[in-house]
This record gives C-alpha cells, structure tokens and sequence, in this order.
C-alpha cells in the first residue's frame, strides 16, 4: 500500500513539473496596454457587428476591439485611462 501512495505521489510531482515547463515555454502571455490613450476613431464592421476604435499615444497606435456600450457613449477625440488585453477594451476612463 505505502509502494502504491510513493508512486502516486511521484506521479503527480513529475507531472505538475511536467505542467509548468509547458506553459513556461509554449503558451502565449497576455498582451497588455495601459495608460493614457486618445480615442482618435471609432469604427463599425456591419456584417460582423463589431465595434473597433483606433487609440494613440505618441507614436504609438492601436486598433482595438469595443464593447458596444462603450461604442455609444464615447466620443471622437477623447481621452482616458485605457486598460485592454488580448485586442478587446476593457476599461476606458474619462474625466466627466
């Protein structure tokens, strides 16, 4: 019975390991962007309903995916704390 929990336990070690070097080497992180952004565009693909709006700092530029609620309410050009990942607007903060 002990020999059996060993081999369990052992098991289970090597594979958790096993676990961790994959993810380490093979899986993707989250790409991240925070900070102070200047909604500049907002665009609208009809045949697919999305909503997308183009953010500016310096010379840096994103196209990013909205959430329709987010869409409607914000205005051309405005700015804010922007925190999105993975393509897709999470929060856009304004000052009102």
């Amino acid at each position: 019975m002990g020999y059996l929990v060993v081999v369990l336990m052992i098991g289970l070690l090597l594979s958790l390991i096993f676990k961790q070097i994959w993810q380490f080497f093979f899986k993707t992180r989250k790409q991240g962007v925070y900070g102070y952004y200047l909604l500049v565009e907002k665009q609208k693909e009809n045949n697919l309903g999305k909503f997308y709006g183009i953010f500016q700092q310096g010379e840096k530029e994103y196209q990013l995916e909205l959430a329709f609620s987010l869409y409607i309410h914000l205005q051309v050009p405005q700015r804010g704390y922007l925190h999105a990942e993975n393509g897709k607007v999470l929060t856009f903060k304004t000052e009102e």
